[in-house]
């Protein structure tokens, strides 16, 4: 199944920073449509984005600002993209919060917020589009998802329990897929430099920067662009961080790589 965005229409979530920002660049580079969205206290910076891309590139852009943070906002965001009448052939699932710190420390609401974003939005956007997709006999969903849906992660719990959710929906749904035009990818990178980790009380330094450093978010968006062109459905940019987050948790007993985790992954002093 050849993959081509050229001339299609792309819904990207968490479009206004980090990954978002990089991968609307990079499909505006091949030619495709976009479908921006972000939180609405951000639409003065999505604004800018999207006019300086249609400046230089001849495709159309709209944008669409939902929080969903609000158990009913993806919902909504999906009846936003309907009532444009346009085809969807990509959905980039990007949109995602952070929080550091102890499970029994950090709040019930926080963690709730976190996985209402980084579970529940995912969940729900892929259900609505694929349903359409399914209809039209093609389509691509790209979950952004992260190399801690391979293990746990002490002193963001909760995250990484999220990634490890949509990474086995991802997976399962793909399955089901094949034949029918669909395909899942799920794009897997170690900590990336995104406002993501500069809120929600995450350290400037963790133990674990000292190996992998920190990624930049338009390295990662040409790499997931490329990947899913290539039909890899599940991609970790890096081969130290594929080897270590791929084939490491297989070898090791789980209690030795779980006692790791929670010593590579605590602030740095």
């Amino acid at each position: 199944m050849a993959i081509n965005f050229n001339n299609r229409w792309v819904v990207i979530t968490g479009a206004s920073s980090g990954i978002g920002k990089a991968l609307a660049e990079c499909f505006a580079r091949e030619g495709a449509h976009l479908i921006l969205g972000s939180l609405p206290g951000e639409k003065h910076i999505l604004e800018n984005i999207r006019d300086n891309l249609q400046k230089q590139h001849a495709i159309q852009i709209v944008t669409i600002y939902q929080d969903f943070a609000d158990p009913d906002g993806a919902v909504k965001f999906y009846d936003q993209c309907k009532k444009l009448q346009k085809q969807i052939y990509c959905l980039v699932n990007n949109a995602g919060i952070m929080a550091y710190g102890y499970f029994h420390e950090l709040s019930h609401k926080q963690q709730k917020t976190l996985i209402n974003i980084n579970l529940m939005a995912y969940f729900s956007l892929m259900r609505l589009f694929i349903e359409d997709m399914i209809q039209q006999e093609e389509g691509v969903i790209i979950n952004i998802s992260s190399v801690s849906a391979f293990q746990p992660t002490p002193h963001h719990a909760v995250y990484g329990a999220v990634k490890a959710f949509v990474q086995s929906l991802s997976e399962a749904v793909d399955q089901e897929c094949r034949g029918t035009g669909i395909s899942v990818h799920t794009i897997n990178p170690s900590y990336t430099d995104t406002p993501l980790l500069k809120k929600n009380n995450f350290p400037n330094k963790i133990w674990w920067y000292r190996i992998s450093g920190l990624a930049k978010p338009e390295d990662i968006a040409r790499k997931a662009i490329k990947a899913v062109k290539q039909g890899k459905r599940l991609y970790v940019p890096g081969v130290m961080n594929a080897l270590i987050h791929l084939f490491l948790p297989r070898l090791l007993p789980r209690k030795l790589s779980n006692a790791i985790a929670h010593i590579v992954l605590r602030q740095e002093r």
